[in-house]
């Protein structure tokens, strides 16, 4: 079913790329720029709206995997294509459990090197020359 989306959204930006952007993001600032795009040209209309499109699929396909989505993106001026067409409130969730598995990976990191620091190593001369062991602290 997405995919047909998808793919019915990409056809109707080839013909009339303000009505995917219409579309995809509502209308508002991006639907605006984007028509003044293709009254002004037809190519610049059809690059904002396929990159619009792009950025709103990409993001939805990152929420629908249950990771943040990312923050603003530079052309872009609507919520829901910067959400993915999440919430807000599931936007922030997702934010806080990414940013929760980020510290629980940094501590364990800190861990690990905290005790490398404290382990000895013992080192056997291998010449036979009966030097004996070298003792390392790291």
């Amino acid at each position: 079913m997405a995919i047909m989306e998808r793919i019915l959204i990409f056809t109707i930006n080839i013909f009339f790329p303000p009505l995917s952007v219409l579309l995809v993001a509502g209308p508002g600032t991006d639907c605006l720029i984007n028509t003044l795009l293709f009254i002004a040209g037809v190519i610049p209309g059809h690059i904002h709206g396929f990159y619009v499109t792009c950025t709103y699929f990409h993001r939805r396909h990152k929420v629908k995997r249950g990771r943040y989505p990312g923050g603003r993106k530079a052309g872009v001026y609507s919520e829901r294509v910067w959400n993915g067409g999440a919430s807000n409130r599931r936007v922030d969730d997702l934010w806080r459990a990414e940013r929760r598995v980020e510290m629980e990976k940094e501590e364990g990191s800190r861990g690990k090197r905290s005790m490398r620091r404290n382990q000895v190593v013992v080192q056997e001369s291998v010449d036979g020359n009966g030097e004996g062991k070298k003792w390392w602290r790291h």
